[in-house]
């Protein structure tokens, strides 16, 4: 039956999907990094580097998408000539992910940058700034994660619609 709806889930959101399959590789690198069954020779090559670092980047990068997203979808709403009642009705559900997607991603890149003033800090030691990484990393798969329920949430559940 899933194979039957992904094709046409990823003709109807092409741009869905490809957020989809983007979050669930980072998610993928970040796990087998972190748990080193991805790792190489030197600093550049060590996994657990690249997932301490890369992770919260990617969820940032994704916040910004997830934000434009959001603004794209405020702007049909004030557009429409239909009620708010109106739109929402039949959807609560897919309202109601996309706003704790919107929430999570935007105070997860707030969290995340302030943490970045310790961590550069010149009196914050070795392991606390491991730590701070730690969190970050912890806080950006936060983001991957609401992201990924999300786009799966639209392409699987709420797409024929």
């Amino acid at each position: 039956m899933l194979s039957e709806r992904l094709p046409a889930a990823v003709e109807r959101t092409p741009l869905q999907a490809a957020k989809f399959v983007g979050v669930l590789a980072a998610l993928a690198l970040s796990v087998l990094g972190f748990t080193r069954v991805l790792s190489g020779p030197g600093l550049l090559f060590d996994g657990q580097f690249l997932a301490l670092v890369l992770t919260p980047l990617v969820a940032l990068a994704l916040v910004t998408v997830v934000c434009c997203e959001t603004l794209y979808s405020v702007s049909r709403v004030i557009r429409s000539d239909a009620t708010l009642a109106e739109q929402v009705s039949g959807r609560i559900g897919y309202v109601l992910l996309r706003g704790v997607e919107a929430a999570i991603g935007v105070g997860g890149a707030l969290f995340i940058a302030s943490l970045v003033p310790a961590l550069v800090d010149e009196s914050t030691p070795a392991p606390a700034g491991v730590g701070i990484t730690l969190i970050a990393m912890a806080v950006g798969l936060g983001i991957l994660v609401a992201s990924l329920v999300r786009a799966a949430a639209e392409l699987f559940v709420y797409g024929d619609e």
